[in-house]
Formats: C-alpha cells, sequence, structure tokens
C-alpha cells in the first residue's frame, strides 16, 4: 500500500524529509517512550535496511519529520531536489510491518 510520493525539496534533500499527517495512521503509535520519535525500518530498492527516526512535531501544525539516517540515505542514493520518493507500508506475516522506499529520479528534457 502507498503511503505517499512526491518530489524532493531542496531542504528534504540537505536536512530532513517530511512526511504527510495523513501517514500517521498507518505508522507505528507515537505513545508512552516513543510519544516524540519512533524508528521506521525501511527497506530500499537494493534490499538494505534503514532505520530512519520519525519524530512527531506539535505545533500550529503537526508535522512529521525524518532526520536521523536520511541524509546517509540521501548521498547514498546521490538524490537531488526533484527527485521523486515514494514510500510503501508492507505487512508481511514473518516479518511484521516493514516500510519500503522507492526512489525515482526527475527527468531533465532539452530542448534542442
Amino acid at each position: 500500500m502507498q503511503l505517499f510520493a512526491r518530489a524532493l525539496t531542496s531542504i528534504e534533500v540537505e536536512r530532513r524529509l517530511i512526511l504527510p499527517i495523513d501517514c500517521l495512521p498507518a505508522l507505528p503509535r507515537f505513545e508512552g517512550s516513543h510519544e516524540n520519535g519512533i524508528t521506521l525500518q525501511v527497506m530500499d530498492d537494493v534490499e538494505i535496511l534503514w532505520n530512519f527516526r520519525c519524530k512527531k512535531r506539535n505545533g500550529a501544525v503537526d508535522r512529521l519529520a525524518i532526520e536521523t539516517d536520511w541524509i546517509q540515505f540521501v548521498n547514498s542514493k546521490k538524490l537531488r531536489s526533484g527527485d521523486i520518493v515514494a514510500f510503501y507500508k508492507d505487512d508481511d506475516r514473518v516479518s511484521g510491518t516493514l516500510c519500503k522506499i522507492e526512489v525515482k529520479r526527475r527527468t531533465c528534457i532539452y530542448n534542442k
């Protein structure tokens, strides 16, 4: 099940990935000792498991942000502003709930 897909902004390439707030019901619960953050295990296209720390920021507008290990992921995939990332939720009976991430490069069209 796809949670979201979006083109990355320069801030998302340089600092953190902002998740749409409507993804919240599909994520593990932010409660108890995990009230301010949870670890998302995310598998990429070459089956590397990433442990992203997702934080819930309360304020005038609630936001979800992935910060920890995000920049390492961006650098390893050589992501740039405009590239598209898609998150999927995969409920596996053996391993439990896991998220998957897919990267699509932006396409550049040059007029000749």
